[in-house]
């Protein structure tokens, strides 16, 4: 496996995991009625800082692991497969941003829904998390879809 798929495939893992911890979180302070708009964002910041150090630890590892394929310079092929993955996942991204464009007000009524009375500002927040679930989805698609011409093998 190349060192770039490795990567690929310690970047897929951390955003699920770290990202994933995070939307349910969120979700789960949401239903429970005692959404903390200090405690969501310091989640947040805390969310970024976990990802940057687990990027930078498991790129560190895998140098150490595989050498001196880390330091070689991208080939055709990785760079056709990073350059093809970018359409897939700008589909996805501007699709769930018309997709949560047309849905707002939907999204507006299930917050009222899980909160009756809603602290002032969830709105907003609501709505940017939303946006956030659709950066990280397009992360996944382009991660995803090179992973899968790494394994289709071009």
């Amino acid at each position: 496996m190349a060192f770039r798929e490795k990567m690929l495939w310690a970047s897929m893992a951390a955003t699920l995991g770290i990202w994933g911890w995070y939307f349910i979180r969120f979700a789960r302070a949401l239903k429970a009625g005692n959404f903390d708009q200090g405690a969501a964002t310091g989640d947040f910041v805390m969310t970024v800082a976990l990802v940057v150090g687990v990027h930078i630890v498991a790129a560190i590892i895998l140098a150490v692991i595989t050498g001196k394929e880390a330091g070689a310079p991208a080939d055709d092929r990785e760079k056709a497969f990073a350059l093809s993955a970018y359409r897939p996942a700008y589909f996805t991204l501007s699709s769930a941003v018309v997709t949560l464009m047309l849905a707002g007000p939907v999204l507006l009524r299930i917050a009222n829904e899980w909160q009756p009375a809603p602290p002032h500002g969830l709105a907003p927040v609501l709505l940017g998390n939303a946006l956030l679930a659709s950066l990280v989805l397009a992360e996944l698609v382009h991660s995803g879809w090179q992973i899968a011409r790494f394994r289709m093998g071009g």
